[in-house]
């Protein structure tokens, strides 16, 4: 019996299927934390993530569009912020509550976060008359605690339904 001689092409790309090990590209998000354990990083919890707004493009009259930037930092192990941010913005004492819809469009997905690692997301409102918010809530599920920080950015219009001209981006990571 002979022996078939072995080309460069098939020695090689056997070395890269070799190269690959299975990897089927979970934790993309994760800096290398989940790759690097095998395990998945848990989800995040509001006692471990810090949440800031900011500097605002402010709308400053009424049909004017502005954009509050939030980040959301991880102060514990790895985690995970999962699907969208849920945001909601409350009136003066919590008087009225709206919940703040997705960006239509927007396609939600996790982010894992490594120890001081960083996501942000950014609350687009149109300025008006019908709305006047006195925080803005973040929260991790809309069964969860929420965080708060103070909404200093004026009143929202309404839509022609009654809703408010609000919404809120998905989280993107930021950082290293």
């Amino acid at each position: 019996m002979r022996a078939m001689p072995v080309t460069a092409t098939a020695v090689a790309a056997l070395l890269l299927l070799t190269a690959c090990g299975g990897d089927s590209g979970e934790g993309a998000d994760s800096g290398g934390d989940s790759k690097s354990t095998g395990r998945a990083a848990a989800p995040c919890t509001i006692g471990q993530v810090r949440v800031e707004a900011g500097a605002a493009s402010v709308a400053p009259v009424d049909g004017d569009t502005g954009e509050v930037p939030v980040t959301v930092l991880n102060q514990g192990d790895p985690c995970v912020l999962p699907g969208t941010p849920q945001v909601f913005l409350a009136g003066a004492g919590d008087s009225e509550r709206t919940d703040v819809p997705l960006v239509e469009g927007a396609k939600p997905r996790d982010v894992t976060l490594a120890r001081d690692g960083t996501a942000s997301f950014v609350v687009t409102y149109v300025r008006g008359p019908s709305f006047d918010p006195g925080d803005l809530h973040f929260g991790l599920s809309p069964e969860t605690a929420t965080e708060k920080v103070s909404w200093t950015y004026g009143r929202i219009a309404a839509t022609e339904d009654g809703e408010h001209q609000v919404s809120v981006s998905t989280y993107q990571q930021t950082g290293d």
